[in-house]
C-alpha cells in the first residue's frame, strides 16, 4: 500500500486529506506496519500520525495523540498554528460529528 499527500513544508493537510490519509493509515494497519514520513519529519507526518491514532481509537483526540502518543517517543515533533488549526477542524468534522450520528 502507498500513499502520496504531497504538501509544503510547514503546510498541513486539509481536514478531508487528514480524514483520507488516516482512513489509509488504519486499513494499511491491517496488513502489518505503517510508514508515515515528511521530509524533517517532525511536523507534517506528526499532523497526520495523530489523525491515524485518534482514526484508530488509541486516542480520543488530536492532542491526547500528541502529548501521550507521540511527543513522549519523538521530542523534535512539533505542531505548528496550521497544523493545530487544521487537526481541530478535522476532529471537529470527522471524528466529534460522527459521534452524534
Amino acid at each position: 500500500h502507498y500513499l502520496s499527500a504531497p504538501t509544503w513544508d510547514g503546510v498541513p493537510l486539509s481536514p478531508a486529506d487528514l480524514e483520507s490519509a488516516a482512513e489509509f493509515g488504519v486499513e494499511a494497519r491491517r496488513d502489518g506496519d505503517v510508514l508515515v514520513h515528511c521530509a524533517h519529519g517532525r511536523g507534517r507526518s506528526t499532523t497526520v500520525m495523530c489523525a491515524c491514532l485518534v482514526k484508530a481509537g488509541l486516542f480520543s483526540n488530536w492532542e491526547e495523540a500528541f502529548d501521550k502518543g507521540i511527543k513522549p517517543y519523538r521530542t523534535v515533533c512539533k505542531l505548528n498554528k496550521r497544523m493545530k488549526e487544521n487537526l481541530t477542524a478535522w476532529q471537529t468534522q470527522y471524528v466529534d460529528g460522527k459521534k452524534a450520528i
